[in-house]
């Protein structure tokens, strides 16, 4: 919700994007066709209602902008009420009651613990400063966090996975909140998961006992500018020794925050993975909202999802539910080493995961059986590359007879200008920026991981 948007409203325009119907070719009404909410039409000839109200309110970029703006909110409009009565989604107002409770604190114990009588679905309820912070976090009568997620989390941990989590939001706000209740979720302390009233209590995730760390600190949490081509971590400190000159200078004067830039690419991935993910497994970034709205709201300008699919032992999987059926819409998916897009073919159900908002809501399982089935078709398709691979090799037998041969032909300069300097230069320039302890293993285990995705040509 981070344009401002009540849960009610919120709710209503998840279900509109799974209701499929059809037009009716007289008045040109749009009619429910389908009784299930789902992702995938049950037959091709039909159309969401979103998708029907997208066409009736058009926004179209060469539209006048109070135009565009005008229809915007109309359509908006049309969706947030889509199962009140008299609405076409009126016949769904039954499932739009099950997320409502699905969502509440059912728990009568938990009800009574904290005075809640009904369900407050609008967001606008403020904090009181007279009371707990847990009596703040439970003011609206349900959970601000999908149960999913917390069970996702739950399971992960006593499975004894490695993992990391990174949230990603436009909103400031909206990834305030979600780091306080984490904060509490993980120290066995949230009003609903701490074993009081009985409400079921998590392991600990807060590093003491020998867990694993996931509080979300100031310093994991970066901020994109797109415009500038820089992943900022404004309350880190630079990494390594800074000059002598700014050693002299008082603390404050010194700090200089952690930034990535790009392009390149692989700077800012491996700033992520290598630095800020190497000493916590929570973090955050505030997406750059300005830019994708200033580039109407194109996949390329979204939140930037950066993959090195060399890499077999780390699995990226990015949950976002406002990707569509046909593009990445807010998410954009790139190349760590190219910089180049990836594809939602390439992607999705591996690094990417349309999330069904109707089943995350309604079933507490759902994001275990995401990760799993994601999990399971990149395995897959590694199988598939390394069989496609091994047949690759046998038919190229000839070439690399060829290639011997041309390289015979060649004086040794230009053998290692054409066929190692390319290779090495992006491990050269990756180790002269993260001078490891060992130079010659990093570059060794570097090009081990990019041994498929160096360019064979130096530009001048």
């Amino acid at each position: 919700m981070a344009q401002g948007r009540h849960t009610e409203a919120e709710l209503n325009d998840a279900l509109s994007n799974l209701a499929w119907g059809s037009i009716d070719t007289d008045s040109g009404e749009w009619n429910l066709e389908s009784p299930d909410p789902s992702l995938e039409p049950p037959h091709s000839s039909l159309i969401t209602y979103a998708d029907y109200v997208a066409r009736t309110y058009p926004a179209d970029p060469t539209m006048e902008d109070k135009a565009r703006e005008e229809n915007a909110r109309l359509a908006f409009e049309r969706r947030s009420c889509f199962t009140c009565p008299g609405e076409p989604g009126s016949k769904f107002r039954a499932l739009f009651d099950q997320m409502v409770k699905n969502l509440q604190h059912s728990n009568k114990a938990l009800a009574k613990a904290f005075d809640i009588k009904k369900v407050i679905l609008n967001e606008e309820v403020p904090e009181d400063a007279s009371k707990s912070e847990a009596q703040n976090i439970m003011r609206f009568g349900r959970h601000t966090i999908l149960p999913s997620f917390w069970n996702l989390l739950i399971q992960l941990t006593k499975q004894g996975r490695r993992f990391s989590v990174v949230f990603r939001s436009f909103s400031e706000e909206q990834l305030a909140q979600a780091q306080k209740e984490l904060q509490l979720f993980v120290q066995c302390q949230h009003p609903a998961y701490n074993g009081q009233n009985k409400t079921h209590k998590p392991p600990l995730m807060d590093g003491n006992k020998g867990s694993r760390d996931f509080r979300l600190s100031p310093t994991a949490i970066g901020r994109m500018d797109r415009m500038s081509g820089c992943l900022r971590f404004r309350d880190r400190p630079v990494s390594g020794p800074g000059d002598a000159e700014e050693a002299d200078k008082p603390p404050e004067a010194a700090f200089r925050p952690t930034e990535y830039n790009f392009p390149p690419y692989h700077e800012a991935y491996a700033g992520l993975m290598h630095q800020i993910l190497e000493t916590a497994n929570s973090a955050a970034i505030v997406d750059d909202l300005a830019f994708w709205d200033a580039h109407e709201r194109d996949p390329s300008a979204g939140k930037m999802l950066l993959l090195d699919r060399a890499e077999t032992k780390v699995q990226h999987i990015f949950f976002d539910g406002n990707i569509d059926k046909e593009d990445l819409n807010c998410v954009d998916v790139r190349d760590a080493v190219t910089g180049e897009g990836v594809p939602l073919a390439e992607c999705a159900g591996i690094y990417v995961h349309r999330v069904d908002f109707f089943q995350a809501i309604t079933d507490s399982e759902y994001f275990i059986k995401a990760t799993e089935a994601c999990e399971l078709k990149r395995s897959m398709k590694i199988v598939e590359d390394r069989r496609a691979e091994g047949v690759a090799k046998a038919l190229s037998g000839q070439e690399l007879k060829q290639a011997a041969a041309e390289a015979q032909a060649m004086a040794p300069k230009e053998w290692l200008y054409r066929n190692v300097i390319p290779a090495l230069l992006p491990a050269l320039e990756a180790c002269q920026r993260d001078r490891p302890e060992d130079p010659i293993e990093f570059i060794a285990f570097y090009m081990l991981r990019h041994s498929k995705q160096y360019s064979k040509t130096l530009k001048a």
